[in-house]
């Protein structure tokens, strides 16, 4: 608020003071409004934090929706010459397998040259077909260098790549195929001139598909990655192997621990910042606005709730049943030694306790899936309960801002008014105040 200038000038009264006295007192609405302003501010700041701290428990959660992110196997290769890893929808087993043969592109070179950077003295048409697909024409001009021609190669579009090599003597055009596999054979026609590329000993590798034998059966795939002859389980092949290679894969209860383990570290920070936002017991709330707040309170009924629920049958049916239950103080907790029991004695039954079942048409929801529903009814953008109280919030701090503005208005008009009247009382007194002087004077001059 402005200061009076000059305060007091006739009348020896401090009026500035005078009426920041008058205005302060006045101000009383404008501070608490400003008080419930910041609370609110504070409150949507932690809503917002609260909100994001859901949104991790979500992924955490959502990462054991699935029965392939319930399960959790490792594999393990005797040999080097076959690398194994999994998926969660594997199962667990042992094989004996042989690497036969090795996927491989094919190689071809050309005729030798004295020179890469002299023109050939050709020209034609040079045709690329890899397997069944559509061949590719390339010009080539008698005035074309071997470099030249491997740059119209590579420049042509096709799944090839050429380069040039020289041995010490001479140079060769070198075309190789970019996929492995028999059906990514390379076919050569040549229409005017000859490079030599259509010569069968020129070719120094033959498009072929890898062999791996497992337990007596030969798979073949057009890349040394297997993937679908055991479920969930993808071969990596490094080298032709001469003695069995023994593989196996088997239950992790410890991946799977690491999963769980997440969703309790993000559960229970929810569960922190909601007690220290609303309150709990004895301890007060950290922001007034937020004080036993329902629908913070909703978040923590509704989560509890979702992760009492009973999905399946048997023995392992309850979070509980596997070592993931709730303590006294409403926080997660987790017991690896009941989980690896469980995990060990029915994986089937703990993954449709998480993931929930498809059987014959038949759905049935897991744990998991029971409390992603939860979070979403509080966290879903736009529509969920929580975000909903937050876009509230914002709304009163919009209405909050503009009743300050309008009491802020108020007190400055108010001030205005004072500094007026007192301007003007000051300028009475100042007049009064000559007056009296010259009378007194005048007097004084009488009586002398």
């Amino acid at each position: 608020m402005a200061d009076s200038s000059l305060s007091g000038v006739g009348s020896g009264i401090d009026t500035s003071s005078l009426i920041s006295g008058l205005v302060n007192a006045d101000s009383g609405r404008l501070t608490a409004l400003k008080n419930k302003q910041t609370s609110t501010n504070s409150a949507i700041s932690t809503l917002s934090d609260i909100s994001s701290s859901l949104g991790t428990l979500q992924s955490a959660v959502d990462a054991l929706s699935t029965a392939s992110g319930v399960g959790s196997f490792s594999g393990t290769s005797s040999s080097p010459s076959i690398a194994i890893s999994t998926t969660g929808n594997a199962q667990p087993g042992a094989y004996s397998m042989k690497v036969t043969q090795l996927a491989k592109a094919q190689r071809t070179y050309s005729n030798t040259y004295a020179s890469a950077s002299t023109a050939n003295g050709q020209s034609g048409t040079l045709s690329l077909q890899v397997g069944t697909g559509t061949a590719t024409d390339i010009n080539i001009a008698g005035t074309d260098t071997l470099d030249q021609i491997a740059a119209k190669i590579n420049g042509a579009g096709a799944r090839v790549s050429a380069s040039v090599f020289y041995d010490g003597t001479d140079y060769r055009l070198q075309v190789r195929g970019l996929d492995t596999g028999k059906d990514n054979a390379i076919t050569f026609t040549q229409s005017g001139l000859d490079l030599g590329l259509n010569v069968a000993a020129n070719t120094v590798q033959k498009a072929q598909n890898s062999i791996v034998n497992i337990d007596g059966f030969d798979v073949q795939r057009s890349t040394n990655q297997v993937v679908g002859a055991i479920q969930g389980v993808t071969l990596a092949l490094t080298a032709t192997t001469t003695e069995p290679v023994d593989v196996t894969v088997a239950a992790d209860s410890q991946g799977l621990a690491t999963k769980i383990q997440s969703i309790v570290t993000a559960y229970n920070s929810v569960l922190s910042k909601i007690n220290t936002a609303a309150g709990k017991g004895s301890t007060k709330a950290g922001n007034s606005e937020l004080a036993s707040d329902s629908t913070l309170r909703g978040i923590t009924n509704r989560l509890s709730t979702a992760l009492q629920t009973i999905s399946g049958s048997g023995k392992y049916n309850t979070l509980g049943a596997v070592g993931l239950s709730l303590q006294r103080d409403g926080k997660l907790a987790l017991d690896t030694t009941k989980l690896n029991a469980a995990v060990t004695a029915d994986p089937s039954a703990v993954t449709a306790l998480f993931a929930g079942t498809s059987t014959n048409g038949t759905t049935t929801t897991g744990v998991m899936g029971t409390l992603s529903k939860a979070i979403k009814a509080y966290n879903q953008t736009g529509t969920g309960l929580l975000t909903q109280h937050q876009t509230d919030m914002q709304n009163r701090v919009k209405t909050m801002t503009d009743s300050v503005n309008r009491e802020q208005d108020r007190l400055d008009r108010y001030q205005a008014l004072l500094q007026k009247q007192f301007s003007a009382m000051d300028t009475n007194v100042t007049s009064n105040n000559n007056d009296m002087s010259y009378l007194s004077k005048l007097y004084s001059s009488s009586s002398g």
